[in-house]
């Protein structure tokens, strides 16, 4: 048998709903494969790369040598705002330049226009040291000892999955 849809009345509405479906689920089979590949981890992360690098030779330093990341949260006093962002710039731009900084973002809260996040990639613990030892770290550490900030908290991470 063969249905004779002319025999039926359906709505409008419920046949726009049946084809914007039946459009939706063949896009997800369509489009599920790259969107499952876009969350699988890739092979050419940092971690990956340090792995490699330091498994390859006799070394045992792949534990001890995975990225190292930092958060800082920091609000900084209003009638300081324009020394703050001098500094970390020169702070940023530094420490981009160090061998061993991977990543060094500064972000402004759009909530509070006074309070900055900062993303900071190091290569491992080693590189994190040499940068507390640099003059633009030295800049925002006084900055901070001047009472420059309302508050300042840090957050220490391990890398796991990171993009170059």
């Amino acid at each position: 048998h063969t249905l004779n849809t002319d025999v039926f009345i359906i709505p409008v509405q419920l046949k726009c709903f049946i084809t914007m479906k039946l459009i939706a689920t063949i896009l997800s089979f369509l489009l599920l494969p790259s969107l499952v590949a876009s969350f699988a981890p890739r092979s050419n992360t940092v971690l990956s790369k340090i792995i490699v690098n330091s498994t390859m030779g006799n070394s045992s330093t792949a534990l001890t040598s995975k990225p190292f990341a930092i958060v800082v949260d920091a609000e900084i006093k209003p009638d300081r705002m324009d020394e703050f962002l001098d500094i970390i710039e020169k702070d940023a731009v530094g420490s981009r330049a160090e061998p061993g900084c991977l990543r060094f973002d500064v972000s402004q809260s759009q909530d509070n226009p006074n309070r900055f996040f900062f993303y900071e990639v190091y290569k491992d613990t080693d590189a994190v040291a040499f940068h507390k030892e640099q003059p633009h770290f030295a800049l925002w550490t006084n900055f901070k000892e001047s009472g420059g900030v309302i508050s300042s908290v840090s957050h220490k991470l391990d890398g796991i999955f990171l993009t170059e």
